[in-house]
């Protein structure tokens, strides 16, 4: 199964629709029907729509040490960025 129809299956368990995605990633319908259609996401989108959907990711090394990713890595990952006297 691939990512975009695990996604829908998401949206459908937590009873949203892809046009939901929207708001959360600060884009048009069609442009989030267009990732959709296309399996394009970033991590700070998928990130964004997990949260939104109130899911929670993790990553799990082969020695079961488990990572988890939130909302707060999008943030901070922008924070990092910001050129030395800003912000």
């Amino acid at each position: 199964m691939s990512f975009s129809n695990k996604l829908k299956s998401i949206l459908s368990v937590t009873g949203h629709k892809p046009a939901d995605l929207a708001d959360c990633l600060g884009i048009s319908v069609q442009s989030v029907r267009n990732k959709i259609f296309r399996g394009s996401y970033s991590i700070d989108d998928l990130l964004k729509i997990f949260d939104y959907l109130e899911c929670e990711v993790t990553v799990k090394t082969k020695d079961g040490i488990v990572f988890p990713l939130t909302i707060d890595d999008v943030r901070q990952d922008a924070d990092e960025m910001e050129p030395e006297g800003e912000g």
